[in-house]
């Protein structure tokens, strides 16, 4: 319960005088008041006792009115003595009731000065409370006051304060809040103004870049961070690990991804570099420790790899293409100037063509062979072409026949064991086709990479309900479990681990391909045993 010291005063000085009061007044009916009445007791027994005597006397002259003269004068003598003893019990009465009189009339007195000093007491309390009101309480109401606006956030207030001649601890302590509330005032504006500027600073990078502390918050993001955000890439979630499972409620386990504020207390590094997919995106995320008010935390710069990986699927493209042109001048022209001369002399010398001589065979042989690497550069040609054309329908097994008739030369050359098995050769799909050659195309180059001493290749599709299933499969090298979990992260690659050349972007860019027809790539890999991937398309509907 509040109570202000105005009441507090009041009641504290109202109590004060009541109790003395009081106590005065017990005191004196203790001390005057019984001594008052012991005196007037006493006049009134002596009083009765000069009555008593006055009813003597009467009595006695009645009587005398019947003795005999004789005894008169005996009596008169007896009677002069009761006259001085009543005469001195009259002065004496009169003594007791002028001293009585001086007793009232002083008590009188001392009721008169106990009532001025009573209101004169009274005054005083209240010219007391009044100056305690002026000079305590009122600046501690304003106090007060200024406090709960503080509190609230308002900093612009102030007390107002008058030059006095003289002033007091209030005075003093007014001056110094003041000054004190100009300097917090001016200190917020430039921790804004810093804020602003940091806040524009981060928003100039093109990065998404994040701050999170110790407890897993957001405390500052920027523009390209928001962006990514409304790209649904992230959810717009307070916490760091509701970012990429809005229902999560715990942060991040080691099976869903490496939570870079763990990984940053364990290896006592300042930095760390992740991939992290999300929503089938490649996300990469570069930590660092920072300190945020005394605790530890992360600032995180999150890069979008798609893009990087469409670049290079581009630029992988452009190259083939180029090549693709290259050959088709190179070659197609040259070897289709031969066949039209071996035409011309098959056609001249060797006319018959239902009794063929061996010559006749062999030249048609030589033809037959010029006119398959004729074909060479017209699948890079396809291979090629621009990804952004339209989906369209398009055979699955007429494509993977393409690839693998392209990468013929290097199969054989290898001394790999080609296994082909389709178990539906009319099935199509729904996309871009020279994606799906590119994803083909990655996988199978990876098989041969992985045989470099020979061994066996399998190529087959299988159908399901609702699902069309490519398997590739060798039993090369293999992947280790630590890279397994890695080979999908764009510029990461095991043949950098094991002194070779590669770029780490085909896997990634397979993944990237993948994703956009919807489909589901998996692998399962065991050291110098092989490796399977297994791509599953959602079946299209006729």
């Amino acid at each position: 319960m509040f109570l202000s010291l105005n009441k507090k005063f009041f009641l504290t000085i109202l109590a004060f005088f009541l109790l003395s009061a009081g106590i005065f007044a017990i005191i004196f009916n203790e001390i005057i008041g019984k001594k008052i009445s012991e005196e007037h007791s006493s006049i009134v027994s002596r009083n009765q006792y000069v009555i008593d005597i006055l009813n003597e006397n009467i009595m006695l002259r009645k009587k005398l009115n019947l003795l005999a003269p004789q005894k008169i004068r005996q009596i008169d003598g007896n009677l002069d003595k009761k006259q001085e003893e009543l005469s001195k019990e009259r002065k004496l009465n009169e003594e007791l009731n002028q001293n009585y009189n001086e007793s009232y009339a002083t008590l009188a007195e001392n009721l008169k000065i106990i009532s001025l000093g009573s209101i004169l007491t009274l005054m005083s309390l209240v010219i007391l409370w009044f100056l305690l009101r002026r000079w305590v309480i009122t600046p501690i109401d304003k106090l007060i006051l200024l406090s709960v606006a503080v509190a609230n956030g308002d900093f612009s207030k102030r007390l107002k304060t008058k030059p006095k001649h003289f002033t007091d601890e209030f005075n003093t302590l007014m001056t110094t809040i003041n000054f004190m509330l100009d300097n917090i005032e001016n200190n917020i504006n430039n921790i804004k103004e810093k804020e602003v500027f940091l806040q524009n600073l981060i928003d100039a990078l093109p990065d998404a870049v994040r701050i999170i502390d110790d407890d897993y918050n957001i405390i500052l993001s920027n523009k390209a961070y928001n962006e990514h955000i409304k790209k649904q890439y992230l959810f717009n979630k307070p916490k760091c690990y509701e970012t990429y499972d809005k229902e999560a409620s715990c942060p991040c386990s080691s099976a869903q991804y490496i939570c870079p504020i763990k990984e940053l207390k364990q290896k006592h590094s300042n930095n760390i570099k992740l991939i992290h997919y999300v929503n089938n995106r490649p996300l990469s995320i570069n930590s660092a420790r920072v300190f945020l008010n005394g605790k530890q935390g992360i600032v995180e710069s999150i890069r979008d790899l798609s893009e990087n990986v469409h670049f290079s699927h581009q630029q992988k493209i452009s190259s083939l293409g180029f090549l693709a042109t290259s050959l088709a001048h190179e070659m197609k022209n040259n070897l289709g100037a031969i066949n039209l001369i071996l035409d011309g002399l098959l056609q001249k010398y060797y006319p018959d063509t239902a009794t063929p001589s061996e010559k006749q065979k062999y030249l048609t042989l030589i033809s037959q062979q010029i006119k398959e690497c004729i074909k060479v550069p017209e699948r890079l040609l396809k291979l090629s072409r621009n990804t952004d054309q339209p989906d369209n329908d398009f055979n699955i097994a007429s494509n993977i026949s393409d690839i693998l008739s392209l990468l013929d030369y290097e199969i054989k050359n290898k001394g790999i064991n080609l296994i082909k098995n389709f178990s539906n050769l009319k099935e199509n799909l729904c996309g871009n086709e020279t994606d799906f050659k590119m994803i083909i195309l990655n996988l199978v180059q990876n098989a041969i990479n992985a045989m470099p001493n020979g061994g066996t290749l399998e190529v087959k599709t299988n159908t399901a309900k609702d699902k069309l299933i490519i398997d590739i499969k060798d039993t090369g090298c293999g992947i280790s479990e630590k890279d397994l979990k890695h080979i999908f992260e764009p510029f990461y690659s095991t043949a950098t681990t094991k002194n070779k050349k590669g770029t780490g972007l085909g896997l990634a860019i397979v993944k990237d391909l993948t994703a956009q027809f919807n489909a589901q790539i998996t692998v399962s890999s065991h050291e110098n045993q092989g490796t399977a991937f297994q791509i599953v398309f959602p079946r299209q509907k006729t």
